[in-house]
């Protein structure tokens, strides 16, 4: 099913899910400790938190 939105492009539903992008790429994990529980005391539902870690997820890996 086509959303819309292309394959490459890193798609941001919220300003919500951009902070939670954020608040991983700058917060060490060793600081934050388990991610989706982090966001979600930044203020992110479950959705927005999966959002969040699949859009980092994807940057750290085109990163290198």
């Amino acid at each position: 099913m086509m959303t819309g939105h292309p394959a490459t492009d890193d798609h941001l539903e919220s300003e919500s899910v951009e902070r939670g992008v954020r608040y991983l790429a700058e917060v060490p994990r060793s600081q934050r400790g388990p991610a989706v529980p982090a966001l979600k005391a930044i203020g992110l539902n479950a959705k927005e938190s999966c959002e969040a870690l699949r859009i980092h997820n994807l940057r750290m890996a085109r990163a290198g």
